[in-house]
């Protein structure tokens, strides 16, 4: 039976992912959390999850008991995944529990967030459609549309891009913080 290939060393997985040029799906768990126990039972095990892992990210793993090695990235609660960009920069963070189809969601819009983070804006592009084609009925989409929004307008430098991500958010998710945090938008 297949499984992930779990590192359990940050300067190994920063390695990795720079020479890779892929995100690190950084992972924090407690052996004694149920949340973690139900990822490794659930999520983790699903093949699905194995094969997404391994074409889009470098997985790390880390108890959460040895954090003081780790203390940058704030981990409060187990489960927590962090997805790291290539320097080790935070670019997305989940907290609590996923089941297979929320994890894959989560983890496009994190490693969308990480191109987008770098100016590599077509490869965000590529995430954030996989959100609004294959998962849209997850809680990710509409800070997916925020930022796929946020990204077009830094692509083309067009402000109308934040208008129609502002748009698409009022029309679909009109009770959504990410739609306050769009307001703004609606102005220009």
């Amino acid at each position: 039976m297949a499984s992930i290939e779990w590192q359990t060393a940050l300067g190994y997985a920063e390695d990795s992912a720079y020479s890779a040029r892929k995100p690190i799906l950084f992972y924090y768990f407690d052996p004694q959390c149920i949340g973690c126990q139900q990822m490794d039972a659930a999520t983790y095990s699903s093949d699905t999850v194995i094969r997404f892992v391994e074409k889009h990210l470098i997985p790390l793993r880390v108890d959460i008991e040895k954090k003081s090695s780790y203390e940058r990235y704030s981990a409060i609660w187990t489960p927590t995944l962090i997805i790291l960009d290539y320097k080790g920069h935070e670019a997305h963070r989940s907290i609590g529990f996923l089941n297979p189809d929320q994890f894959i969601a989560a983890m496009h819009l994190g490693i969308a967030k990480t191109h987008f983070s770098v100016g590599e804006y077509d490869t965000a592009k590529v995430h954030f459609e996989k959100i609004f084609n294959h998962f849209p009925k997850e809680n990710v989409v509409p800070e997916a549309i925020f930022f796929s929004g946020v990204s077009r307008y830094k692509h083309k430098n067009d402000p109308a891009e934040l208008k129609k991500a502002y748009e698409k958010l009022l029309h679909q998710f009109p009770d959504s913080s990410w739609t306050n945090k769009a307001s703004p938008f609606r102005l220009l």
